[in-house]
C-alpha cells in the first residue's frame, strides 16, 4: 500500500511537496475506506486541479520512481533535463529528489533517490520506523560509494562499487535485479513491490496484452461483464472469439501483407497484436502448434431484447477507454496491497459514467488502493463516494505546483463539496480573464 510520496525539483514541483494516504482520525464517514493496518491508510484518492496545474505530474513522479527502480536503462534513455523544475535560476544545479513510503506484507519501507543530469547522487532504502523509532538503513548509495546493512565481503563490495561506477545513471535496485549481488530479502521485497504491487496508467496507456488477459483470465472477463452491466452501456456481454488462422484469413482477404509477414514469422511463445484506428483489432497466438486469431466481440442490445454481435470498432472511445482501465480497477479490488494510479480517469468518458465507475470501486470490499486525477466534480460526493481526506487539489503559484488536501479545510459532512469547489472555496480551479 502506498503511504506517501514526496517530490522536489521535479517538473512543476519546486520545493518539496507531500502527497499521502493517511486518514483523518476525526472523520467518521466511510470507515470502510480505511485499511486498519499498523499505519492506517486510505482506500482511494482523487486529485483535482485546473489544466496545467500539475496534477498529472504527481502521477508522472510516481511512474518516474517506479521506472528508475525497475530499469537500469531508464534514466539514460530519456531526456532527463526535461524533468527538472525550470522556472527559477539555477534549478538544474539541484538534483531531482523523490521519495516514496509504502507497506507490503506488514513491512514498511522508504525509498529515496536524488538524480542529477549526469548521475544518481544519492539512493537510499530503509525499513521505516513508522514514526515510532529510527528507520533502519538497508542500503545507501552516495555518488560512487555504497553502504549496505549487511556488511558484504570485500569481493561483493568491490563488485557493487564497480557496477555503480560503470552505470552512474542506473539505480542500485535496478542493477541488483540484473546482477543480484546484494543478498538481502528486503531488497527483493522492495523490487517486487515496484514490479507487482504498483501500477501506473497514463492518459495514453494501452494494454498490448489486453485481449490475452481477457481470454485467459475468466475471473477478469466476468468482472468486466459485471461492470459493463452495472454501468448500463447497452452491452449484454463481452467475449473473446478465437478462430484458426487459415479460416480467419479466408474471411479477411484485405489483411495487409506486412501484417501477414509478421504473423508468418511468429514464434511459439510469442503473440502478435494488430491495431486499426488506435484499437486492438485482433491478436494471434500459437496454441498446440496451431495459429489462432482472437478478437473482442460485443453482444450489443437492440430493440425488444435483440442482440447483435459487434466488434471493437463499433464501440465508442469511452467504452474502449473503460475496457483499457478494467484490469487496473480489477487489480485494485482483488490484489492484496496493490496500488493503482490512473491519470485523467475521465478521459473520453461521460461524467455520469465516471461517477458510477468510481462509485463501483468505492462501494466494493477491496484489497488495494485507487488514486486518480480527474476534472469530473460529480465524484466530489461525500455522501456516496469520497471521504474529504480522500480529496486533493493542485494549484500553481509563481509557476510551481502547490499540493494540498481538502482535509486542510473545515468541512461538515452535510456540505456539498462539489458546489464549494466550483465556487472556488478550495482553489484549484481555472482563473479565466474577461474576453475582450
Amino acid at each position: 500500500m502506498l503511504l506517501r510520496v514526496v517530490l522536489e525539483n521535479f517538473l512543476s514541483f519546486d520545493e518539496a511537496v507531500q502527497f499521502d494516504m493517511f486518514p483523518n482520525g476525526k472523520r467518521t464517514t466511510f470507515a470502510d475506506h480505511i485499511y486498519p493496518q499498523e499505519i492506517p491508510v486510505l482506500k482511494q484518492a482523487a486529485i483535482y486541479g485546473a489544466n496545467g496545474s500539475g496534477k498529472s505530474n504527481l502521477i508522472k513522479g510516481v511512474d518516474f520512481i517506479r521506472n528508475t527502480a525497475l530499469s537500469k536503462s531508464f534514466l539514460s534513455s530519456i531526456e532527463l533535463e526535461r524533468y527538472f523544475f525550470k522556472l527559477k535560476k539555477g534549478a538544474r544545479k539541484a538534483p531531482i529528489a523523490l521519495a516514496v513510503e509504502f507497506s507490503m506484507a506488514s513491512a514498511y519501507f522508504i525509498y529515496k533517490i536524488e538524480v542529477s543530469l549526469t548521475h544518481i547522487k544519492k539512493e537510499e532504502l530503509y525499513r521505516s520506523g513508522r514514526g515510532k523509532e529510527s528507520s533502519l538503513l538497508i542500503f545507501r548509495r552516495e555518488d560512487k560509494k555504497v553502504e549496505l546493512r549487511n556488511t558484504p565481503s570485500a569481493e561483493v563490495a568491490a563488485a557493487t562499487n564497480e557496477l555503480i561506477r560503470k552505470n552512474p545513471l542506473s539505480s542500485l535496485l535496478a542493477l541488483n535485479r540484473e546482477f543480484p549481488i546484494i543478498k538481502d530479502v528486503d531488497v527483493n521485497k522492495v523490487s517486487d513491490w515496484f514490479e507487482h504491487k504498483l501500477d501506473v496508467v497514463s492518459i495514453h496507456s494501452d494494454l498490448i496484452n489486453l485481449m490475452e488477459l481477457m481470454r485467459k483470465q475468466k475471473a477478469l472477463l466476468a468482472f468486466t461483464n459485471n461492470l459493463f452491466r452495472e454501468l448500463d452501456l447497452g452491452i449484454a456481454e463481452i467475449g473473446v472469439k478465437s478462430e484458426n488462422l487459415d479460416e480467419w484469413i479466408g474471411k479477411h482477404a484485405s489483411v495487409d501483407e506486412n501484417v501477414r509477414d509478421e504473423i508468418e514469422s511468429l514464434g511459439p511463445k510469442e503473440a502478435f497484436v494488430a491495431y486499426r484506428e488506435h484499437r486492438q483489432a485482433f491478436s494471434v497466438s500459437i496454441e498446440n502448434g496451431m495459429k489462432k486469431v482472437h478478437q473482442f466481440v460485443f453482444n450489443q442490445l437492440g430493440k425488444k431484447g435483440y442482440l447483435e454481435e459487434m466488434d471493437i470498432h463499433s464501440q465508442s472511445d469511452g467504452t474502449v477507454r473503460i475496457l483499457i482501465l478494467i484490469p487496473a480497477l480489477y487489480a485494485a479490488i482483488h490484489q492484496e496491497d496493490k496500488t493503482v494510479l490512473i491519470d485523467e480517469i475521465d478521459n473520453g468518458i461521460h461524467p455520469v459514467l465516471v461517477k458510477n465507475l468510481i462509485r463501483y470501486f468505492a462501494t466494493r470490499k477491496a484489497k488495494g488502493q485507487l488514486i486518480f486525477t480527474t476534472h469530473q466534480t460529480g465524484v466530489l460526493d461525500q455522501k456516496q463516494i469520497m471521504r474529504s481526506d480522500e480529496i486533493w487539489f493542485t494549484e500553481k503559484k509563481d509557476g510551481a505546483t502547490q499540493l494540498y488536501s481538502l482535509n486542510d479545510f473545515k468541512t461538515h459532512n452535510s456540505l456539498s463539496i462539489e458546489h464549494g469547489y466550483l465556487e472556488g472555496r478550495y482553489g484549484a480551479i481555472p482563473i479565466i480573464g474577461a474576453i475582450q
